[in-house]
């Protein structure tokens, strides 16, 4: 099973495969999921996230929600895994 990891950023993302951005078209994802990834992701900001302040609780709502529909879409194909503990829901936003 092959592992991608879950984070934005400015530009590609927010579903990295090796370091490298994935291409959300080709995970085999449902195009309404793929749009809301797009969208999301453009409004990436540092300041969004609870790194050096609060951060911003509904950008960091609906990536929570994002990363359990795109789990939930990958399931048996992937592993998507996070390095920040604030997407999988176990910090305050």
């Amino acid at each position: 099973m092959t592992d991608l990891e879950f984070w934005p950023d400015h530009g590609p993302g927010p579903l990295w495969i090796g370091g490298a951005p994935a291409d959300l078209d080709a995970l085999g994802l449902p195009a309404a999921l793929v749009d809301r990834l797009r969208t999301w992701n453009a409004g990436y900001a540092e300041d969004r996230l609870p790194v050096d302040g609060p951060g911003d609780p509904h950008y960091l709502g609906t990536g929570v929600r994002l990363l359990h529909d795109v789990r939930a879409a990958l399931t048996g194909r992937f592993r998507v895994g996070v390095t920040e503990p604030w997407w999988d829901g176990t910090v305050d936003a």
